[in-house]
């Protein structure tokens, strides 16, 4: 048996610090692996910035070729500036997707998807698969999420395709959504379903919450913003109304607020960025403020502030602090950012099965 206040302190550390702990004793190695205690760490861990950007040219080198790049700010707090590299520590060459729970999912060549918990650094290379496409299609476009489902305590990897007819030169009417299963190492087909009446962008992240995945797509007609969310455990979709700003609205992103979706936009009517928050089904304005020298909204921060990038070139990522209502130069330089807020996990993405009690 384990003393409360002792699992409260462990909890409350840092992956690195468990992992050299539980070399300690066998009960100390028992708990850190136990389900409950990796299902309360995840809870209590403090949330990390990490930036994807693009590197700079200097103009020194004639063979240049630009470079993706991803960094994470070690200090939860921002007060210090200084990152931590995270290309070299990647396990596979690709795109990320993610992070969902301290888990990012690599995209790489020839459809290779690796997972990849970037605490523990352990790794996954999941199954070879080919969506079997309609006759006369191709895929277009892919969009994916990534959570648990709290019924069967599992994690699952969703992907939607959507395929293009090539006879008709149109999207084919119905995309196929597939599931890859974290416990039995394995894929299978869901449903297809219609999806010609909305316009999906290709995404290889989603915002996930309390056994959903959302993504933030538009309807084909009015070309207004719907949220489709996905419930893990069920295994349906439903869409989920955005506030009524549709006309005003522009380059929104889907994020979390204080474990509540939220919209950040910018509102071209009044010049003003915004964040919406839906609360009990109910959307509700949390912010709005007027910002000079700004040109596209990248992602909410944990105290209600929010990432932009300048319009100067080269782009500068910056954080507006509505507690000190000013901009922050985190110090990156890049043709365009995408920011993630990170946590850091225990969870395993090896083959072993400890999601039984989580």
């Amino acid at each position: 048996m384990y003393g409360d206040a002792m699992v409260e302190i462990l909890s409350s550390l840092s992956v690195k610090n468990l992992l050299r702990f539980k070399c300690v004793c066998k009960s100390w190695y028992s708990l850190i692996e136990n389900p409950s205690f990796i299902s309360k760490h995840l809870k209590n861990v403090s949330t990390r910035l990490i930036v994807v950007y693009m590197d700079e040219d200097d103009g020194t080198d004639e063979y240049y070729h630009p470079t993706d790049l991803s960094c994470m700010f070690p200090d939860e707090t921002l007060a210090d500036l200084s990152v931590q590299d995270l290309d070299h520590q990647q396990p596979a060459t690709g795109v990320l997707g993610g992070p969902y729970d301290g888990i990012y999912c690599i995209f790489g060549l020839r459809d290779r998807i690796t997972l990849w918990n970037v605490a523990t650094r352990d790794s996954r290379t999941l199954p070879n698969y080919g969506p079997t496409c309609p006759r006369n299609t191709k895929v277009y476009k892919t969009s994916v999420g990534f959570g648990l489902d709290p019924k069967r305590n599992n994690y699952k990897l969703i992907m939607i395709y959507t395929f293009w007819d090539e006879r008709t030169t149109e999207l084919h009417e119905f995309s196929l959504c597939t599931i890859y299963n974290l416990r039995t190492n394995s894929w299978r087909d869901l449903v297809c379903f219609k999806t010609i009446h909305y316009c999906i962008p290709h995404s290889h992240g989603c915002t996930y919450l309390d056994g959903l995945c959302h993504w933030l797509w538009e309807l084909e007609d009015s070309k207004h913003k719907i949220i489709i969310s996905f419930d893990m455990a069920n295994e349906v979709f439903q869409e989920v109304q955005c506030p009524d700003i549709a006309s005003s609205a522009y380059m929104e992103t889907l994020d979390l607020y204080h474990d509540s979706l939220s919209l950040l936009f910018l509102n071209t009517t009044k010049n003003h960025y915004e964040i919406w928050v839906l609360k009990e089904r109910i959307w509700r304005k949390h912010l709005s403020v007027a910002l000079i020298g700004v040109e596209e909204p990248l992602g909410v921060w944990k105290n209600g502030g929010f990432f932009v990038q300048s319009d100067s070139r080269p782009r500068r990522l910056l954080l507006y602090d509505p507690n000190t209502q000013k901009m922050r130069d985190l110090g990156l330089r890049s043709f365009w950012f995408s920011v993630y807020n990170f946590k850091e996990s225990l969870i395993p993405v090896k083959g072993v099965d400890i999601f039984s009690d989580i």
